[in-house]
């Protein structure tokens, strides 16, 4: 199980500072010429996940709420909150559209209507000479909705993995940060999630 530790920050995230993560497992095919890494840290209000792709042909042709956006070029946070198996799936395309999901497999997964959330997350996305990047944020208010519980603080943890995809593309590809043991393309596997450690300000 891969670790990584996520920077406490104050005030807007200076993803200079922040430690990238490599999302570097390539899964169920052959080489291609796309790479992707994430950045992600947090205060006492959220996360904040940067991701960026290294990707000559972007496809982005999904659009509205319920599009399937893992068809074109994807970048994806998947998260538990605790040692529970359920999880959260952030799946956003270049055009900003989100499947936003809630589950613990793809055999409960359910779509949520992510309206008003997605005001809250200030999705951003940036085309680049060599590919895209996208910058959001994960409200602690939403997650304790489903986990009111949940508590972040210095020294605990999440579970998660972060993956670059798109399974329409020139090149079909799958990319993940922990690695995944399935045959076939599955993402969603709570079990085989890294650890992301709270850390505190660098």
């Amino acid at each position: 199980m891969r670790t990584y530790t996520m920077t406490k920050i104050q005030g807007k995230p200076n993803w200079k500072k922040i430690p990238f993560l490599p999302i570097d497992n390539l899964l169920w095919t052959d080489s291609i010429d796309v790479s992707a890494k994430a950045q992600i840290c947090w205060d006492e209000d959220g996360l904040y996940v940067r991701m960026e792709a290294v990707e000559p042909h972007i496809r982005a042709k999904e659009n509205g709420p319920l599009a399937s956006v893992c068809r074109d070029s994807c970048l994806e946070f998947f998260f538990r909150p605790s040692e529970r198996l359920d999880y959260f799936n952030i799946e956003i395309n270049p055009n900003k559209a989100m499947f936003l999901g809630f589950a613990t497999g793809t055999h409960d997964l359910i779509r949520l209507l992510s309206g008003s959330v997605k005001k809250q997350m200030k999705i951003r996305v940036f085309k680049t000479k060599k590919g895209w990047t996208l910058s959001y944020r994960v409200p602690f208010s939403f997650i304790r909705r489903f986990f009111p519980d949940f508590e972040a603080k210095e020294g605990g943890k999440i579970y998660a993995n972060c993956y670059k995809c798109g399974d329409k593309t020139a090149k079909e590809h799958y990319l993940a940060w922990n690695p995944i043991q399935n045959e076939e393309p599955a993402f969603h596997k709570p079990e085989q999630f890294g650890c992301m450690y709270f850390g505190g300000e660098a």
